[in-house]
């Protein structure tokens, strides 16, 4: 009998569409190869990942949902996806997750038929279950060779498996073997092991979890896994086999870049049979392959009406371009210190937000803050501006901070001065990397990140457009002049700051001034703290600065 030749792809759900852009492509290293919609949803992307080419086997697709609650994994879903590497890779994954905060299980050796898997366990931001397995049958995969910040020895190669939990084994264990031409080579009671028939192998684990809690749909579970098959005829003849046992499949549907067929076995979990042809390069050379929105014919009319109502996805520009080669980009979408020398986000501005033009606010953290902290700021203070948000490479008793201080309110100048170098380098390669606008860069920062958005503005004075100074001090004073003419300065503090007295905060609106920025000083009473008439006032000078009867 024709059997499946494996996984073909697994297709989950997911929330922000941008931060699975960054995990996936940027952490993962996986290559975005289609951006498209969800056919039957088609206000939703539906965004495709793989190696090179998005090779059968290799593929993981997301429909994601801004703001989809959170689901829950359960009996009758697939709770686990598993991708393959070489063993030697897993010391590089080990350090990979760790540099960027993902919190993981550390390796562990799991053991079949003999041999030894090399395994780390970890979630994606949304919940999502994956696994990293080191595996010599990895040397049998292809992996993609043009992820940046990974060598090839390291990178991902396809699935090594997934893991379906079930109320009992017995009507899935029948589908996979009889149906789909599965293997079973381990049988431990609550836990069984399916081989498929493909080359290079991918392995099926079920779990019977009897009185188990039942799943839930929803952002951090997978929709469906689809199966391989190596032709229209062979779909046609596994889908007999499925109506046979009774399993209610659709009829074969065309998905662009495969045809499908879908079912659900008997413990619920959404199966599909998906084709091996066309593939991806259907519509798409490989050199461009996910860098723009396809539609299927029957949507193209609708064009202008559906990318309205999708986020905007950022792609970085092709490897080899100057900005990319000088920052050793990790990744299109990298959120780790290996883009551009910072851990940091970037949300490109919203679609329809021209009336704040091609401004991107640069938003700086304080102590104890992340590339995270100041995101809902950035959106509040100007509503839709590209945001930039790098996390400061100082710690401080383990909290984030711009640069290292000897005392409270004692700044270390050396470090100062050479964290304020590093931190222009990486503004200047990240109008680059990210087409920003070069005379679009507002600062945004508190405390901390006040004060060396204040040590740019005097040591690099140009570099921005302005900046917004909360619970700021001067952080050095020049031994030569510093022309900011062009720049204004907005500053939030409080007579009340038990941390900057108000006599620092005047002396620093009075030193800019002298440099020739038009300062304008804000007064609350909040303390130590943004406070939301800071933020009103900071918003409404910031619109000023944007529209064009600003500066």
């Amino acid at each position: 009998m024709n059997k499946v030749l494996g996984i073909h792809h697994v297709t989950a759900i997911a929330s922000d569409p941008q931060r699975n852009v960054d995990f996936y492509a940027g952490l993962l290293g996986l290559r975005l190869v289609k951006r498209t919609v969800n056919f039957d949803d088609p206000e939703t992307y539906h965004l495709y990942y793989g190696d090179d080419v998005g090779s059968p086997g290799s593929i993981m697709t997301f429909f994601p949902w801004p703001g989809a609650r959170r689901g829950r994994v359960g009996s009758g879903q697939v709770a686990m996806v598993a991708f393959s590497v070489l063993p030697s890779a897993i010391d590089f994954w080990l350090d990979r997750l760790t540099r960027h905060g993902i919190e993981h299980s550390g390796a562990w050796a799991r053991f079949d038929g003999g041999e030894a898997e090399l395994v780390i366990s970890f979630e994606d931001h949304d919940g999502t279950m994956l696994e990293i397995v080191g595996h010599f049958g990895a040397a049998n995969r292809r992996g993609r060779l043009g992820a940046p910040g990974i060598p090839p020895e390291e990178a991902l190669r396809g699935f090594h498996g997934v893991t379906l939990w079930v109320s009992a084994h017995e009507g899935t264990g029948a589908t996979l073997v009889e149906t789909l031409g599965l293997t079973m080579i381990r049988d431990d009671g609550e836990t069984r092991r399916y081989l498929t028939a493909g080359e290079a192998g991918q392995f099926v684990t079920v779990h019977a979890r009897s009185g188990g809690r039942a799943g839930m749909s929803g952002a951090g579970t997978v929709h469906h896994v689809a199966w391989a098959v190596e032709s229209d005829s062979v779909e046609l003849e596994v889908r007999e086999r499925v109506e046979r046992a009774g399993l209610s499949p659709t009829s074969v549907i065309d998905r662009t870049y495969f045809r499908s067929v879908y079912f659900r076995e008997q413990s619920g979990i959404l199966f599909e049979l998906a084709t091996n042809q066309p593939g991806f390069l259907v519509d798409e050379p490989m050199d461009t392959l996910g860098e723009q929105l396809m539609l299927p014919p029957r949507y193209e009319s609708a064009r202008e009406a559906i990318e309205s109502v999708l986020p905007p996805l950022h792609l970085a520009p092709p490897q080899g371009t100057a900005a990319l080669d000088a920052a050793a980009a990790g990744g299109p979408e990298d959120v780790s210190a290996d883009a551009l020398g910072f851990a940091h986000r970037y949300l490109p501005p919203t679609a329809g937000a021209e009336s704040v033009g091609a401004t991107t606010l640069l938003l700086l953290h304080g102590t104890g803050g992340d590339e995270e902290d100041l995101i809902p700021l950035g959106r509040e203070l100007l509503p839709g501006a590209g945001l930039l948000s790098p996390r400061g490479q100082v710690l401080e008793n383990g909290a984030p901070r711009f640069f290292r201080r000897l005392a409270e309110g004692v700044f270390d100048q050396e470090d100062l001065a050479k964290r304020t170098d590093d931190l222009a380098v990486f503004i200047r390669q990240a109008i680059v990397n990210y087409r920003l606008e070069k005379d679009g860069v507002i600062a945004v920062g508190f405390s901390n990140g006040a004060n060396i958005a204040a040590s740019l503005l005097l040591k690099h004075p140009g570099l921005l457009r302005a900046a917004v100074l909360l619970s700021p001090m001067i952080p050095f004073r020049p031994d030569k002049d510093v022309d900011l003419s062009r720049t204004p300065v907005f500053i939030g503090a409080s007579r009340a700051d038990h941390i900057v007295p108000p006599d620092q905060t005047t002396a620093l609106a009075s030193m800019l001034r002298d440099y020739g920025a038009e300062v304008m000083l804000h007064w609350g009473s909040g303390g130590h703290a943004i406070t939301q008439t800071e933020i009103k006032a900071a918003g409404e000078w910031l619109v000023g600065q944007v529209t064009p009867s600003g500066v």
